[in-house]
């Protein structure tokens, strides 16, 4: 479950404590810096998502949507692109427990992408017990 702790938490905030490179920490804070600017989400908001604190602001979903399609986690049409989670694993996780949070929300699906991006980050939410903290 680390494993795709690890991704998705990052995706929506900055910088994980372990695991991934510099070249990838930074890229992570330019997706989140440009999500956050081309949706014009209120940090707060994202903040109380990464607690696991949801909120159906439209805004929120559109800027998950945003983050996931710059990290290659969906394509356009919305569809999660299991693969490339699974790529994007650094190598000091137990991949089979993060297969099993995968499988859990992988078909988790919204009325658009960014919906679908919001459904799945909460659904990781719920079925994975230890959340990275960020710095």
């Amino acid at each position: 479950m680390k494993g795709f702790a690890v991704l998705v938490v990052v995706a929506f905030a900055a910088v994980a404590k372990a695991g991934l490179t510099d070249e990838q920490k930074a890229k992570l804070v330019q997706y989140y810096n440009d999500c956050l600017a081309s949706t014009q989400v209120d940090k707060e908001v994202v903040a109380k998502a990464r607690r696991g604190e949801f909120s159906d602001d439209p805004k929120l979903k559109e800027f998950f949507g945003c983050m996931f399609k710059k990290a290659g986690f969906q394509n356009d049409d919305g569809e999660i692109q299991v693969d490339v989670i699974r790529q994007k694993m650094p190598d000091d996780v137990d991949k089979a427990e993060a297969d099993k949070v995968i499988a859990a929300c992988q078909d988790k699906k919204g009325g658009t992408p960014a919906e679908t991006a919001f459904e799945v980050y909460k659904c990781y939410w719920e079925a994975t017990p230890n959340h990275i903290s960020l710095a």
